[in-house]
């Protein structure tokens, strides 16, 4: 018993370190994507990071249960959150890579519908 809290500081120790590791590059480099879905990008990230923590969290203190009526409570809950979370993501990155289309269009000189315009590309001599 005495060397329990060792343990889990040493756990949650390495845990925090991987964590910070876990960086990743945008998905949404060159000059097709703006700066605007490269922020909403990590906000979507750090959005679910701090989820995963939460639901960690929850997951611990629920397995202190000795019951283990909180796990099958909180399992349905967490999954839903999730859901809506991803939902929430996926509509939000939709919306943003439809301005940058839009915009690729003005840049491009094209028409919403991606038909050509006859203008001259923005830029163009």
């Amino acid at each position: 018993m005495k060397n329990y809290p060792i343990r889990f500081a040493a756990v949650l120790l390495a845990t925090v370190g991987m964590a910070g590791c876990q960086g990743s590059q945008s998905s949404f480099q060159g000059a097709n994507f703006s700066g605007e879905t490269r922020a909403l990008e990590r906000q979507l990230d750090a959005e679910a990071a701090a989820f995963g923590a939460a639901q960690g969290a929850t997951s611990i203190a629920a397995s202190a249960d000795p019951t283990g009526i909180s796990s099958f409570v909180k399992a349905p809950v967490a999954l839903a959150a999730r859901n809506a979370l991803a939902r929430s993501a996926d509509a939000r990155m939709d919306a943003q890579l439809a301005r940058d289309e839009q915009a690729l269009y003005r840049r491009y000189g094209m028409n919403p519908d991606g038909t050509p315009s006859g203008k001259k590309p923005m830029g163009s001599n």
